[in-house]
């Protein structure tokens, strides 16, 4: 997220300070992202998978049936990162045609959120402060986007983005008092979605723990960039880190062991606690 100085009017934004924070992710690249799904797909692609009572066969998409993963369309698994992508531009265009309208309505500011105006730590997740604001975590959501929501599925995907997105601004409400807008919150809400994904499912693909490796560099990295820089929101990025890692925790997909299926494949079960509270303790 980033700070705004006059929130007021839109041709008083302050120029973007996070220029070097689009710099480290083009450095790192999100490789660790497409290389881990690879890797993960490649091993598992043989295997059974099934949720419940469902069975999961010869699935690449791990949080999704087999018969929506293989219809074909458009989109090709990525749908809701698109969307999400023509939201922040269609939402900037609007920002510019309201004269920041749109900005004063929609931005995280204390205030008016303590008054009751509770839609702000949502809302401020798909406005930006400036062009290169928006081009910034455009960048950065289409790099990890498609692979968590190929890991997660459509449902779980929006799930963690938006709870991450609220997770970011309350924490920014908490502990800092300028007002702020930006995706970058529920950006790393999903690269912390991601990380939990990687740390579950550590022992069924190799390099995994270079890949948490790499996924720690480019956190700390961004985090100290934001430290050394003025105009960029921490406790944001923090708080849609925790945001996305806890919310991917608990509806997974967390795949275990389950059996071995008639014809030899091993066979296995998302362990999502969210599956637990629904359905309660045994009887």
């Amino acid at each position: 997220m980033l700070f705004v100085q006059n929130i007021s009017l839109l041709g008083d934004m302050p120029r973007l300070k996070d220029l070097c924070h689009e710099r480290a992710l083009q450095f790192t690249g999100f490789n660790c992202f497409q290389w881990s799904f690879n890797a993960f797909s490649a091993t598992l692609m043989n295997l059974s998978f099934f949720n419940g009572d469902e069975s999961r066969s010869g699935s690449k998409d791990f949080g999704k049936p087999q018969s929506r993963t293989s219809r074909r369309n458009f989109f090709d698994g990525r749908q809701w990162t698109n969307i999400l992508l023509a939201a922040n531009v269609l939402v900037f265009i609007g920002q510019s045609v309201s004269d920041g309208k749109i900005l004063y309505w929609g931005a995280k500011i204390n205030s008016l959120i303590s008054e009751g105006q509770l839609w702000r730590l949502a809302t401020s997740s798909f406005l930006h402060a400036n062009i290169g604001h928006l081009l910034v975590n455009c960048y950065s959501l289409n790099s990890v986007g498609p692979a968590v929501e190929n890991i997660c599925g459509p449902k779980r995907y929006l799930t963690i983005y938006i709870s991450s997105a609220i997770a970011s601004s309350a924490m920014s409400y908490w502990f800092s008092k300028a007002p702020a807008v930006g995706a970058s919150g529920a950006i790393f809400g999903l690269v912390g979605s991601f990380a939990v994904f990687v740390l579950r499912h550590r022992g069924m693909a190799r390099g995994t723990d270079a890949d948490l490796k790499h996924i720690a560099q480019v956190i700390v990295l961004n985090m100290a960039i934001g430290l050394l820089s003025q105009g960029i929101d921490n406790w944001g990025h923090v708080g849609g880190l925790i945001g996305g890692a806890a919310v991917s925790w608990l509806l997974g997909p967390a795949w275990e062991l389950d059996g071995i299926s008639r014809d030899g494949r091993k066979v296995f079960a998302d362990k999502a606690p969210i599956f637990s509270l629904i359905r309660g303790p045994p009887k």
